[in-house]
């Protein structure tokens, strides 16, 4: 197995955090791909995670995961556990949720929750490769209190003319929030789209992604260019 230390971990919201790695040995993944964590708890029985990479591969002995903690989930308690210094061992990289897409295309990328991390990852990595096709991102989150990483994807978009970023909350806790309101489905239903040239890439629980694949094959979107990563 492969092993990284921790060197940095940022708390982003309540449930969310960012955990950054460096690798003993030379790491190469593609944008998109996930790696799968040994859970070293205390419990005798074995236990893997799978956590997509929410970093560009920039660097070959870096990467960082964005994990949710969830309420007596093996895998992210521990994870949340960890301090810097301390190692983890992981497979991978793995996965084919990678960018493909004819650079014609206009993209759109969609994700809820914590299904943000691949997408983010191939974002910033076209961004800086220089790639100039539209791209716009759709993220949905529930309450204000679960935003994160609006800053960032705002500061590309004003960074990257081709860029563009939508955030909508299904549930605001507060009146006073002047985004956009619902699920991600809301803002997709009445947008236009140029079903020949357009593809797009989704992230999230199953639930949202069975609604977004309908949304866009009724539009005319065509199986082959509608790419996801199911989350658990």
């Amino acid at each position: 197995m492969n092993k990284a230390k921790v060197t940095e971990k940022k708390e982003l919201t309540h449930d969310v955090f960012e955990l950054y790695f460096e690798t003993e040995e030379s790491f190469e993944f593609d944008a998109g791909q996930f790696i799968t964590l040994k859970i070293a708890d205390n419990s005798p029985t074995p236990c893997f995670r799978a956590y997509s990479i929410a970093s560009p591969p920039l660097n070959k002995n870096s990467f960082e995961l964005c994990i949710k903690t969830i309420p007596n989930g093996r895998g992210s308690n521990w994870l949340n556990s960890l301090k810097k210094g301390d190692e983890v061992e992981f497979t991978g990289p793995n996965g084919k949720f990678t960018f493909s897409s004819n650079p014609n295309k206009t993209i759109l990328f969609i994700a809820t929750g914590t299904g943000i991390a691949p997408l983010k990852s191939i974002i910033e990595n076209e961004l800086t490769k220089g790639n100039s096709q539209p791209m716009h991102l759709y993220f949905g989150l529930r309450h204000i209190k679960d935003i994160f990483y609006k800053d960032h994807f705002e500061q590309l978009a004003k960074s990257h003319d081709n860029f563009s970023f939508d955030l909508t909350l299904s549930q605001p806790e507060e009146d006073s929030w002047q985004g956009h309101k619902g699920r991600v489905t809301s803002i997709l239903e009445p947008l236009k789209i140029d079903p020949e040239n357009t593809e797009a890439y989704i992230c999230g629980l199953n639930a949202m992604i069975e609604s977004v694949h309908e949304i866009l094959k009724a539009k005319g979107l065509k199986e082959e260019t509608i790419h996801h990563e199911k989350y658990d």
